[in-house]
């Protein structure tokens, strides 16, 4: 007579499998929460370098450059002559300073100027912060978020003296 042998898994097996996976569950959401604030510093470092770029070439060049945000992205912009009386600002389409989408990246972009939060719409082509030939600039507060209220925040912001800053909010 042949005798059977149990089949399956025991109660302490099945336990250590599933804390295995608790943890490996654990482990992937804490790499995924870093990557989006690293992200978000990314972000926020790559702004304040172009605008400081934007802010120097309207220094040495004495041509306005402007900024403006949309709620997924921001462009640069430059004034171009319509006809002999009417200008329009045109987004700048070379590198580096060429329009840039955070949508992509699971970002939200959120602006205040004199305190108070502007609405943004869908495209870029309004300037919201000003670049003059003295090196000044039109003072303003950028949040870079994740959608859906997520507790970490980078801010960027421009002081009219033509300061940028950069920093994170808990």
């Amino acid at each position: 007579m042949a005798s059977r042998r149990p089949r399956g898994f025991t109660l302490f097996e099945l336990l250590i499998v599933l804390v295995l996976l608790g943890l490996l569950a654990g482990l992937a959401v804490l790499s995924v929460s870093g990557s989006a604030s690293r992200q978000m510093e990314q972000e926020a470092q790559r702004l304040v370098e172009l605008a400081g770029l934007a802010r120097d070439e309207a220094l040495l060049t004495g041509q306005v450059r402007a900024l403006g945000f949309s709620r997924d992205g921001y462009a640069f912009l430059q004034q171009v002559l319509l006809d002999e009386e009417s200008l329009t600002w045109v987004p700048l389409e070379r590198a580096p300073l060429e329009p840039r989408s955070v949508a992509g990246r699971g970002l939200e972009l959120r602006l205040r100027q004199e305190g108070r939060r502007v609405p943004l719409d869908e495209r870029a082509d309004r300037p919201h912060v000003r670049f003059n030939g003295a090196g000044e600039l039109t003072p303003f507060e950028l949040e870079i978020r994740q959608p859906g209220g997520a507790q970490d925040v980078m801010r960027v912001s421009g002081e009219r003296d033509g300061r940028l800053l950069q920093e994170r909010l808990e």
